[in-house]
């Protein structure tokens, strides 16, 4: 119970700012470039990647995860606050500045939540009963997004009512108190010691090695490796509804509440979904979602129209969140879950660290359909590769039959 208010509160405080609305729209508002602005999931993705590959060299020796994620978990919560203070203080005095320092501010979190999320997983990998991982993920996923639905229509108001850069901050402080609430209910966790061992003399050889001897997890990879690329396309959904379909910052907010409210339900979905059927199921059927919101992105022309593209988005990234992290607690043996969560973890979000980037200057040159397009294509991709993959779960109980 505890975990999934963690969680939830965790997910109320990171759907308020939203590397899909909140943050590129006050980036946009402090003069970003479309560059600039895809550095935004860019950075997400790079500090979620970069060092979960160092997860086992640590995490192998932990009796207990809980006390080391509590420990750093501080580092990727503080930083909003950080930003609240620019917002409040600093962007009236140096714009440019102010924009330099959310960037840094933002790249200090992300990369605090790469080295912490991997050692989270194992923990609930071994405190969450394996047939239930799938709705411990979608409850507080689920309950954090309908919280997070409220919390955008608060940020709506505060956009309305105050003026720039100050609404900006109020949301921030609502962030910082959403983690907050997530942290004291993380410190509750009851976690039971384990027995500790040290890491492959060669470890880094042995880590690659994973994908070498295990071709399900190979293929798996590849897979994630485009559906990572593929999320290129949502990162420009918020600029391009502002220079394109003229909406007002207000309606960027109800663009997100769309986004969060069609998490939350399709979250109650994709948990049972996956306990039952498997994991695989729940990120073809993301996929497809996916597919549709870049369709829509596509050949939409009116702001009312694009409600639609945000809510199939939505729906992606709670299959994501859902099924494409209790997947992979259902790849390897124990001895080597460390392993298998650090190579997942880089595989499914290194590639979408450059793509915003690359879709940038797309956007550039070509307009922002374009970008959608190459989305559409690399999603494509993902999807047929999905679909040759074995379900990891049910694969290994064969074996063991």
């Amino acid at each position: 119970m505890v975990g999934s208010l963690d969680y939830a509160f965790f997910s109320l405080g990171t759907a308020v700012a939203s590397i899909t609305t909140l943050l590129p729209l006050f980036a946009k508002n402090l003069g970003a470039t479309n560059v600039q602005i895809g550095l935004i999931p860019a950075l997400y993705y790079l500090g979620l990647s970069i060092p979960s590959l160092f997860n086992g060299l640590y995490s192998t020796r932990m009796e207990r995860k809980l006390p080391f994620v509590l420990k750093y978990t501080m580092m990727e919560r503080l930083p909003y606050l950080g930003i609240a203070l620019v917002a409040f203080y600093l962007v009236t005095a140096n714009v440019h500045n102010s924009l330099i320092l959310f960037f840094v501010l933002l790249g200090a979190s992300f990369c605090a939540m790469g080295i912490i999320s991997p050692v989270w997983m194992e923990m609930i990998g071994k405190v969450v009963d394996p047939a239930r991982r799938g709705v411990y993920f979608a409850v507080g996923n689920g309950v954090g997004a309908l919280m997070g639905v409220w919390g955008s229509r608060l940020a709506e108001k505060f956009i309305v009512k105050y003026p720039f850069a100050r609404n900006f901050g109020y949301c921030f402080l609502l962030t910082v108190g959403a983690m907050l609430m997530s942290f004291l209910f993380l410190a509750l966790t009851r976690e039971e010691k384990e027995k500790s061992s040290d890491p492959p003399p060669r470890y880094f050889q042995s880590l690659f090695g994973v994908l070498k001897k295990d071709p399900n997890f190979r293929s798996f990879s590849l897979a994630r490796f485009f559906l990572a690329m593929g999320v290129m396309g949502g990162a420009f959904y918020t600029v391009h509804a502002l220079e394109n379909l003229h909406v007002s910052n207000a309606f960027i907010a109800r663009y997100n509440a769309v986004f969060l409210a069609s998490q939350a339900l399709s979250n109650f979905l994709w948990g049972p979904l996956g306990d039952k059927s498997g994991h695989k199921f729940v990120l073809l059927l993301g996929g497809i979602s996916l597919l549709l919101s870049n369709l829509v992105a596509i050949i939409n022309t009116s702001a009312t129209g694009f409600y639609l593209a945000f809510a199939l988005f939505g729906i992606y990234w709670s299959a994501i969140w859902v099924g494409g992290i209790a997947i992979l607690l259902d790849f390897g043996t124990k001895e080597l879950k460390s392993m298998y969560i650090g190579m997942g973890y880089f595989i499914s979000t290194f590639p979408s660290f450059f793509t915003p980037i690359f879709g940038g200057k797309i956007a550039d040159f070509f307009g922002y359909r374009n970008v959608f397009w190459v989305s559409l294509v690399i999603n494509l991709i993902a999807f047929i590769l999905l679909l040759g993959i074995k379900e990891p779960r049910v694969f290994k109980e064969s074996e063991l039959d």
